[in-house]
């Protein structure tokens, strides 16, 4: 037998296997294949989540914005007096507030009015926009009545502006405040900006009262209409 011959027998009879060598490198592609799916995976859930945190924001943002709209949307303009010659709306608005009447919310099952006020509630480094909901009738003393609803937290300012007739030119344009009038501003805006890195968005709020007040009429609680008509 030739030594071609025996060394050809030698490397068919024996066992098939994998060298060190080869195991060592199947390992580290293995290895690479591995990191390289989880960086995937890992990637896609972080996507999904970020996605999910930012339906679920423009979800809420939709919400206190629509809040807010049948709100405001709804106040009543009732006139009163305060010892001014002139009768004035019971409706206060400034730049980062504004306090109206309005309906009774759906979660008080009751008739009757409530004030409501929407502000920037600041505790240390946090501001919230917080709008809160008090009976007509109730005493201004007691807090226990007066309720309190979150619609955005962690922002860094609110402004309020009202579109109308100003009291001195009469002509229309926006204002920062809205007080001692004898009108209600045609439209609200309500403006929100969040902190720097913030990905948050609030689309400007445009409100339109639906009511709009008669500076003639003299309410009759009996009748619950103006007075002689």
């Amino acid at each position: 037998m030739s030594p071609r011959s025996a060394i050809i027998e030698h490397h068919t009879g024996g066992e098939a296997g994998f060298t060190l060598v080869e195991l060592l490198v199947g390992l580290a592609l293995f290895s690479l294949l591995v990191t390289l799916l989880f960086d995937n995976v890992r990637f896609g859930l972080r996507a999904w989540q970020s996605a999910g945190a930012s339906a679920e924001q423009f979800e809420r943002s939709m919400i206190s914005q629509d809040l807010l709209r049948r709100t405001i949307g709804n106040l009543y303009p009732m006139m009163v007096t305060n010892g001014a010659l002139q009768p004035q709306i019971d409706f206060e608005g400034t730049k980062e507030a504004v306090s109206f009447l309005g309906n009774a919310p759906i979660a008080s099952n009751g008739g009757g009015r409530f004030r409501f006020s929407v502000f920037v509630e600041r505790r240390q480094a946090q501001a919230d926009l917080v709008v809160s909901s008090t009976p007509e009738l109730a005493d201004p003393s007691d807090q226990s009545m007066t309720t309190k609803t979150l619609l955005v937290s962690g922002i860094d300012r609110a402004e309020f502006s009202y579109f109308g007739e100003t009291a001195t030119e009469r002509k229309l344009q926006w204002n920062d405040s809205w007080t001692k009038r004898s009108d209600i501003p045609r439209l609200v805006r309500l403006r929100v900006g969040f902190r720097s890195g913030d990905a948050r968005l609030w689309p400007d709020l445009l409100i339109a009262p639906r009511i709009l007040a008669d500076v003639s009429c003299v309410y009759d609680p009996i009748t619950m209409r103006c007075r002689g008509r």
